[in-house]
């Protein structure tokens, strides 16, 4: 009975000794499963890591960011100097602006558009006669030269109101209304009423006639101030005159220039061809 208690028990032990054994084993087993897990999710970090971290890579991106970051920092002075050049103007400097403007194209418009006006005296030469305005009735000899007002049958008993002009027909013999029509004028420029026969002739009119067939112009002497005569260019004017302070329009006229200089008038026009044909020169 003892035998076979003994026999049980050694059975029995053998059994928990397999137990342990067996038991131990699968610990082991555990233990060493995690560790190459951790291992393997090592190595494969790594991996990756060396991956990311490509030397080549890492040196191409910083250099494109040097390269990138000079053009950013020149444009950051740009923007500040462009603020400080460009001040914010104020209702005062605007203000000035045009009263600056409004001066200046006030002085444009006052100030003589030509190079020398004051050789509009006033002087000229006719028909081999000089004349200058004004000519009093009393001095004036126009040689072969008649005059006759137009519209008015007695002189002494026309008045004339200040500005007021009444123009007279010259006439020669020697030139016939197809070579040449010439004009005087008898201007009142005073500052109260007078007689128109106490007037003096204050300008004059010379335009060339278009002639008859077969027949030659004739055309008496002109000389206008600086030279400019029948047949001067549109050139040789503005190059005496400068540029005309006015540009008008005569009836088949390519130009018509007027200049003034406060004191005397001067209107040339004519062809492009054949120059001055029609000249105008009077008191102002």
């Amino acid at each position: 009975m003892k035998k076979v208690a003994k026999i049980a028990a050694r059975l029995l032990a053998g059994a928990l000794m397999t137990s342990l054994v067996f038991s131990m084993a699968g610990c082991g087993k555990k233990e060493e499963a995690p560790k190459q897990e951790e291992q393997t999710a090592q190595e494969s970090a790594d991996t990756e890591i060396e991956e990311i971290i490509n030397p080549e890579e890492v040196k191409t991106e910083v250099v494109e960011e040097q390269e990138e970051e000079p053009a950013e920092e020149a444009e950051e002075p740009a923007a500040e100097q462009e603020v400080i050049d460009k001040p914010v103007p104020t209702d005062a400097d605007s203000q000035a602006k045009e009263e600056a403007d409004a001066r200046k194209e006030e002085e444009e418009e006052q100030k003589p558009s030509n190079t020398d006006l004051g050789i509009l005296d006033g002087v000229m030469t006719f028909d081999g006669m000089e004349l200058s305005f004004p000519i009093e009735l009393s001095n004036m000899t126009l040689g072969k030269w008649k005059i006759a007002y137009k519209d008015v049958d007695d002189p002494s008993s026309r008045t004339l109101y200040p500005g007021e002009c009444v123009e007279a027909a010259m006439t020669c013999s020697d030139y016939a209304e197809s070579d040449v029509t010439v004009t005087a004028e008898f201007g009142n420029y005073s500052d109260s009423e007078a007689a128109l026969s106490d007037l003096p002739m204050t300008g004059i009119y010379v335009k060339k006639g278009k002639g008859t067939d077969g027949k030659e112009i004739r055309l008496p002497e002109v000389v206008l101030p600086g030279g400019l005569t029948w047949g001067s260019s549109q050139g040789e004017i503005e190059d005496l005159l400068g540029e005309a302070s006015f540009a008008g329009g005569f009836i088949d006229s390519d130009f018509d220039l007027m200049y003034e200089n406060g004191s005397f008038y001067l209107e040339l026009a004519g062809s492009n061809d054949d120059g001055v044909d029609n000249i105008v020169y009077t008191m102002e």
